[in-house]
């Protein structure tokens, strides 16, 4: 039994009238006793008891009258079986779909094939006067949901309808079919068809759908299997290898998880690089308790790669692969130009810069690859060949070499001057500052020298600067600001920025942008001739740190990739504020993103990663310096495949009436009759019944 406009039933309160007005009317009598009408008062006591019958009886059928005219004006429905077929008044019929990932991992897809048969049951069974509106609880592939008439108009929507990589957004859905019925007139009601996944569920807030109407029937249609079977996943994936090039061994560490209480034998974990197996390692998941697995394997050349760990065995549900993109350049390049050569190698001036860039001496193992030449050499080698150039302690450059290395700076090259004692500040202001392309950050003072009765270190770092981010490290920062520093040319920084001062206020470090390219200016030397700064534990990151800055940055890194529902962003040079770039889901749908200016910067978000996969991001011309793919996963959590209970739903959808049932149910089907007409024929005899009664009463 159920009602089509529930709020006229508080009108059963007004059938306490009648019996008011009874009360009111009866009169209080002074009693006077005569014994000559005693006889007459016992004939009169009969009369009165047929009398007060009538009278009560009189009262219980007016007060019927009134139940029945507010049970008419609630317009009652009597249903039976799920009561597809509606009878009476329009339906207005809200189905939300769970297309969440659990639908889909759990006993191999069956809950949503299950779920697509219901809702077309539900729809089929609407007559010509319903209308249907169809609403997806994870947004892959979902419109703008509205009520629609006829219902082939819903059963269309039903069509594209796609299982998501994210958790089902029950709240939301909510929220959005208690909006469409809000101003919908007839009869309403709201089905849910779902596997109860327990992640999805147990995210359920009636406060936060907002204004929901209690007396819209909701009727949940589960599907899938009751049964939980043994559900395994993994968790997370993280990079274990600091630098990330071609030809260096990479290690991957993949975090897998069992939900269930039971261990999981024989599980073949596997990684896939490029479409190629790169290793694999056969484990059994304990119960109840996550697992790391250490996967190795090498990068065969430079630029975007896409791969994924998964997982292969039988007896087990759950999401099974998790996607990962790695990005790369070669392996970088650097040219030291050694300024003062020594017959002792401990004493020439790159010892320490070339055992910084690879202390093991591995080229193979390397990402930095140090060349080590004199002077004399530098006008015969094409800066173009390397990213990166390290002039220590250069006493003079040929104007010709001074040209071709501008231009190496202009066009994206980086360039480390470190100085000392051979160097002619005359020669160098006049090449390196008083031209048409200046390389230094400022005009070079004299030589510096610092009294044996003073004590001068390292004090101020920038560790907003990029290069300087490892120092963040307290340690490291300790280490180098230990150092002490006995002689340092003066420089006035005109267009530059002073990432590393002395503690009496002179700069030591100084950055200049010229171009696409970089310039850094080390006052001091880079050996230990004025300074005992390679002696401490923070040299090896810093001179590393600050070369692979100025050759453009990491030569690449590994994406984890993001959860599936969250938003990828992007941000790069300011320049490109209006630019548009195309993101390609995993089924091929495009979608462009406009860059916009935020703090300084071109910046762009996209919000459609609702499916599992790798993400292709095209911009006009490759200019944009944006990583080509990007990992989109689902939350491990869609793969604990607990259902929520009776128990639990009752307290999440309280005081909200519904009733639970089977997919297996709708193919019953049943009817939903109005009692309306019924109601009034029974409401004209009752009032007919009571007129003639109170005819009778009276005569």
């Amino acid at each position: 039994m159920g009602f089509l406009y529930p709020l006229y039933l508080a009108a059963l309160v007004t059938a306490v009238i009648p019996l008011v007005i009874h009360l009111l009317n009866r009169r209080q009598q002074k009693r006077l006793r005569f014994p000559a009408v005693r006889f007459v008062l016992i004939s009169q006591r009969r009369v009165a008891r047929t009398y007060n019958l009538r009278n009560w009886l009189l009262l219980a059928v007016r007060t019927l009258a009134i139940i029945f005219l507010a049970l008419l004006m609630a317009h009652p429905l009597w249903e039976t079986g799920v009561g597809l077929s509606a009878r009476g008044a329009p339906l207005s019929a809200v189905i939300i779909v769970d297309n969440s990932l659990s639908m889909q991992v759990r006993d191999d897809g069956t809950p949503f094939k299950e779920a697509r048969q219901a809702t077309g049951l539900i729809l089929e069974a609407l007559k010509d006067g319903d209308r249907a509106a169809l609403i997806a609880t994870n947004p892959a592939g979902r419109g703008k949901p509205s009520l629609k008439h006829p219902r082939e108009a819903a059963l269309r929507d039903l069509e594209p309808l796609a299982v998501g990589a994210g958790a089902a957004d029950l709240t939301g859905a909510l929220r959005t079919g208690y909006g469409l019925l809000r101003h919908a007139g007839g009869q309403k009601a709201i089905w849910v068809v779902t596997d109860l996944g327990l992640p999805g569920w147990d995210r359920l807030s009636l406060p936060a759908v907002g204004e929901y109407d209690p007396t819209v029937p909701v009727k949940i249609v589960t599907v899938g299997s009751p049964e939980t079977s043994p559900s395994a996943t993994i968790q997370a994936l993280e990079p274990r290898t600091a630098h990330v090039a071609p030809g260096l061994d990479l290690e991957i560490a993949a975090t897998l998880v069992n939900f269930t209480a039971a261990a999981i034998p024989d599980v073949a974990a596997r990684l896939t690089l490029d479409d190629k197996v790169r290793d694999e390692k056969q484990v059994t998941l304990p119960a109840d308790s996550e697992l790391t697995v250490n996967f190795r394997f090498k990068l065969d050349r430079p630029g975007s790669h896409a791969g994924y760990v998964s997982l292969h065995g039988d007896g087990f549900a759950g999401n099974r692969r998790h996607h990962f993109t790695i990005h790369t350049r070669d392996r970088l390049n650097v040219l030291l130009v050694d300024g003062d050569p020594q017959r002792a190698l401990v004493a020439s001036e790159t010892f320490f810069l070339s055992r910084a860039l690879n202390p093991t001496g591995d080229v193979a193992s390397s990402v930095l690859l140090p060349q080590v030449i004199l002077p004399g050499a530098v006008g015969q080698v094409d800066p173009d060949g390397h990213q990166a150039m390290v002039l220590a302690n250069v006493a003079t450059l040929p104007p010709a070499f001074v040209a071709r290395l501008a231009t190496f700076v202009e066009r994206g090259g980086g360039l480390l001057l470190s100085l000392g004692d051979r160097v002619i500040v005359e020669d160098y202001n006049r090449t390196l500052w008083r031209n048409a392309s200046p390389l230094l950050p400022g005009p070079l003072g004299e030589p510096q020298r610092v009294p044996l009765d003073q004590n001068v270190a390292v004090d101020d770092v920038d560790l907003t600067h990029p290069a300087l981010e490892p120092f963040r490290d307290r340690r490291l920062l300790d280490s180098l600001r230990s150092a002490r520093v006995s002689s340092y040319f003066a420089v006035a920084p005109t267009g530059g920025r002073t990432l590393m001062r002395l503690s009496n206020g002179a700069p030591l470090l100084v950055e200049k942008k010229l171009g696409k390219g970089r310039v850094l200016l080390l006052t001091s030397t880079a050996d230990s001739a004025w300074n005992n700064l390679p002696l401490k534990t923070g040299y090896v990151p810093l001179i590393q740190s600050l070369v692979t800055h100025i050759a453009g940055g990491d030569t690449g890194s590994m994406d984890a990739g993001i959860t599936a529902g969250t938003a990828k962003r992007w941000s790069t040079a300011a320049a490109h504020a209006g630019k548009r770039v195309r993101v390609v889901d995993p089924n091929l749908a495009e979608r462009e993103v406009t860059l916009t200016p935020v703090d300084g910067k071109a910046s762009g978000s996209f919000d459609g990663n609702h499916f599992a996969g790798v993400y292709r991001v095209v911009s006009p011309g490759g200019d944009l310096e944006l990583p080509a793919l990007y990992a989109v996963n689902p939350p491990p959590a869609e793969s604990r495949l607990e259902r929520m209970t009776a128990d639990e739903l009752q307290r999440k959808l309280a005081p909200v009436s519904h009733e639970v049932l089977s997919a297996g149910a709708l193919a019953g089907g049943g009817t939903r009759t109005d009692l309306a007409l019924a109601l009034v024929v029974v409401l004209i005899l009752t009032l007919l019944f009571e007129s003639w009664l109170g005819q009778r009463n009276y005569e």
